[in-house]
């Protein structure tokens, strides 16, 4: 039997895929994205960069690498099981270009607890040679919103 949570990540990036996110910009940067396997902890997939996430220059836009690293670590750490997490810090290094029309594969695996934060490693790389692109550390905190309504509450009126 199946995990719940990995068919939720599974089915959520599957949505993705086909542009179907609550999101624009995980919609943008993730649209066309095959999976190859989800597991507890772990998100591995392939991405053709299009012309939609390159830079002037017809390479892959680090900025647009930088959000892969985030949503793909995030659906690491979520396939744990342990429920929402936001992220509170993410480290990117860059090693190589990646251009329009060119896949590449990126893997995050969560590595490591502190307390309550997770962290995720991701790496991107190069589907033809596997020449490494850029890799990222990812630490997430427990996602927990407590939304309290009492009748004395100043809600804004914006």
């Amino acid at each position: 039997m199946e995990d719940s949570t990995i068919l939720n990540t599974t089915t959520y990036l599957e949505a993705l895929a086909q542009g179907n996110g609550l999101s624009e910009i995980e919609v943008l940067i993730l649209q066309g994205l095959e999976l190859i396997h989800v597991g507890k902890g772990i998100i591995r997939c392939k991405l053709l960069v299009t012309d939609r996430v390159a830079g002037d220059d017809g390479t892959w836009h680090a900025g647009a690498i930088t959000a892969v690293m985030d949503a793909i670590g995030a659906a690491s750490v979520y396939s744990t099981g342990d429920g929402l997490h936001s992220s509170v810090d993410l480290n990117a290094s860059f090693y190589s270009a990646a251009k329009i029309h060119e896949k590449v594969e990126v893997e995050a695996r969560v590595k490591g607890t502190n307390g309550r934060l997770k962290s995720s490693m991701i790496e991107i790389r190069r589907e033809r040679d596997g020449e490494l692109i850029a890799t990222g550390r990812l630490w997430m905190a427990p996602l927990v919103l407590k939304a309290k309504h009492t009748a004395s509450s100043n809600l804004s009126k914006l």
